[in-house]
C-alpha cells in the first residue's frame, strides 16, 4: 500500500467532518435530551455511534511511520480509538512501532 503525507485540504476536511460531528451532538442535546429517558438514550445512540463511525473511518484512512526506524504501518480500530494523540507539526499518534518495537510519536501517513 502507498502512503503519503496529509495536506492541508486534508486537515481541512477532517475539521469539517469532526465540526459536523460536534455540532450533531450540540443539536442532539439540545431537541433530544428535553424528551425524557428515551431522548437521552438517542443521544447517546448518537455520540457513541458517530464516534465510532469516526475512529473507524481515521483507522482505515490513515498510517503511521516510526521515527525511530522509518517503518511504515496500520493499526486496528481499537488501538486508533484507545492510543494517545496530538497537534504539531502535521499531527502524531503515540504508538509501538511492530519493526522496532519502541514507543513513538509517530508520523500520520494517509493511505493512496
Amino acid at each position: 500500500m502507498d502512503y503519503r503525507k496529509p495536506t492541508r485540504s486534508d486537515w481541512r476536511r477532517t475539521a469539517v467532518c469532526l465540526g459536523i460531528y460536534v455540532a450533531a451532538i450540540g443539536a442532539g442535546a439540545f431537541f433530544l435530551m428535553p424528551t425524557g429517558p428515551a431522548g437521552a438514550l438517542a443521544w447517546a445512540v448518537l455520540v457513541i455511534g458517530g464516534a465510532f463511525v469516526l475512529v473507524r473511518w481515521d483507522a482505515k484512512s490513515t498510517a503511521y511511520r516510526c521515527r525511530n526506524c522509518g517503518h511504515e504501518f496500520e493499526i486496528s480500530i481499537l488501538t486508533d480509538a484507545i492510543s494517545p494523540h496530538g497537534p504539531g507539526g502535521g499531527g502524531w499518534k503515540y504508538l509501538r512501532c511492530p519493526r522496532c518495537g519502541k514507543r513513538t510519536r509517530t508520523e500520520i501517513l494517509l493511505k493512496t
